[in-house]
């Protein structure tokens, strides 16, 4: 009964075997390509975790002095101020 619907639709083993290897030259091609780019990026990982690790040493770490606390707060104590005088928007909140 396969051999007829075979013969009806004219297959030869020739076309099954083109399509065969038609088929496997695509496998092989998908295959390839999926490795470069995973090899691609392993390389760009690689790289930026290099340029990472070698572009700045670790900074000796150092308390700061009370008045440069002192300073650097000033102005997000002005800015506060600032927002307590500024009218307020009104917006919708959902």
């Amino acid at each position: 009964m396969n051999t007829q619907r075979l013969a009806t639709l004219r297959i030869s083993p020739l076309h099954v075997q083109q399509g065969l290897f038609a088929s496997l030259a695509l496998m092989i091609t998908l295959i390839v390509v999926q490795q470069f780019n995973h090899w691609n990026q392993s390389q760009e990982v690689t790289s930026i975790q290099h340029a990472y690790s070698h572009s700045a040493p670790f900074a000796k770490a150092s308390a700061l002095k009370a008045t440069d606390v002192a300073l650097s707060l000033q102005p997000v104590e002005e800015a506060a101020a600032a927002l307590d005088q500024a009218p307020r928007k009104q917006s919708w909140i959902f």
